[in-house]
Parts: C-alpha cells; sequence; structure tokens
C-alpha cells in the first residue's frame, strides 16, 4: 500500500468528524469492531547499524510490524512519516525511528475511529558498543544497555563506568588479536632501534654455518682420497 494512498487517507480524517458515527453502523456493529480492532498485534524489531546514503551511520531505526488487521480498518499514522507501509495479508510494515507513535485504526463504513494504539520505540544506547562495556552484566549496570531512555555525556559514563569495574573487580581482557597486535606494537620499535646489531649478529651465524659446511666438505674428500 503506498504513501499516496494513506495521505490521501489522512486528509479524509482531516476533513471528517472522527467521533461521527453512521446512521448505518450500529452499537453491536462497533462493539464488534472493536472486538477484532483488539486483536491487532504490534511487534518491533531494531535494525541494528543503519548506513545511509550519505555514508552516515544511525541506530535508532525499527521495523514495525502490525498484524491481524480487519479487512474494513484502515490504519492511520500519527505523527506522519514519509516512509512507505509495506501491506501483506493483513499485516502492515513500516521502518520507524526511536520516539511515541500512534496507530489509529479507523472505520470507513462507520467513519468513526475505533481505537488509537500506542507504540513507544526505546532509544538505542550508543555507549552500548563501546569497549568500555565489555564483561558487564547490562541488566545490573543500566549505562552499558542496549536501550536507555536518558542522555548522559561521555564523560559521565567513563566515569561511573570504571568505577563499576573497580567496584566489581573486572578488568578490560584484551581479545587474542589485540593481545598480537600489542605484542608486535612493542617488538618492532626493539628490532628497529638494534637492527644494525641484529644484522651483524645474524651475519655472525650465517658466516659460521658457511665455515661449518666447507670445513665438513674439505674433511669428506680428504678421507675419499
Amino acid at each position: 500500500m503506498k504513501k499516496f494512498k494513506y495521505l490521501m487517507f489522512t486528509l479524509l480524517l482531516c476533513l471528517l468528524n472522527l467521533n461521527y458515527v453512521n446512521a448505518s453502523c450500529t452499537s453491536e456493529e462497533i462493539s464488534k469492531l472493536k472486538e477484532e480492532v483488539d486483536k491487532i498485534k504490534i511487534t518491533y524489531k531494531h535494525l541494528g547499524e543503519v548506513i545511509k546514503d550519505d555514508g552516515s551511520k544511525v541506530y535508532n531505526e525499527f521495523l514495525v510490524t502490525a498484524s491481524n488487521i480487519p479487512e474494513e480498518v484502515y490504519i492511520h499514522l500519527s505523527p506522519l512519516t514519509d516512509e512507505d507501509f509495506v501491506e501483506k495479508d493483513n499485516t502492515l510494515q513500516i521502518t520507524l525511528t526511536t520516539g511515541n507513535w500512534s496507530y489509529i485504526a479507523y472505520s470507513g463504513k462507520c467513519e468513526t475511529t475505533i481505537k488509537k494504539i500506542e507504540v513507544k520505540l526505546p532509544r538505542f544506547n550508543i555507549y552500548s558498543l563501546d569497549p568500555l562495556c565489555e564483561g558487564i552484566d547490562s541488566d545490573d549496570f543500566e549505562l552499558c544497555s542496549k536501550y536507555y531512555e536518558y542522555e548522559f555525556s561521555r564523560e559521565t559514563f567513563e566515569r561511573k563506568v570504571k568505577e563499576y569495574r573497580r567496584v566489581n573487580n573486572i578488568g578490560v581482557e584484551d581479545k587474542p588479536e589485540q593481545k598480537s597486535e600489542n605484542i608486535f606494537k612493542k617488538i618492532f620499535p626493539i628490532l628497529d632501534e638494534y637492527k644494525l646489531y641484529i644484522i651483524i649478529f645474524l651475519g655472525i651465524i650465517l658466516l659460521i654455518l658457511v665455515t661449518i659446511i666447507i670445513i665438513k666438505k674439505k674433511k669428506k674428500r680428504a678421507i675419499l682420497e
């Protein structure tokens, strides 16, 4: 279902009195519609890291699915968004960002709003990806949890997470790759500083080996003669 269709429907809602009930709809019909609308289920899935066309990365997008939508019911989303609904088998899917959204179930036949369903998409906590959160139980320390409602500064995060690590005796363990990198970082400066001595040392070792090989060959020839 394309965005144009929903935009036209939104304009229609603005022109009609949503509290007006068509005489063709009895209270029993309205009640039955409400029972059907109550079966609508709204779920969402965090899309993780999303790379935009300009190359920027965002973490605040969710794929929201509304299922079990009755045939005679339209869905109006508030506030409006530029995203399109994808419709399939009485199910609507749309990508929405963190925040509060309203799914308004509207009956065209009865010309009335049946139900308003509030949806709150959580705020992703970018600090949960920080290496300082590795090894920390996010259920016990909220500043490392995947979702966190309030904003806080980098300074506050570092101060509190380091204090939490100290109190709970949680060390920062290097990954195998990091350990290898750290070893090479330590060795390379040493090799660079003493490279002349290393070259001379290797040259002496090579000379000794060549000399031993030559001596062995001469001894072997002497025995054969």
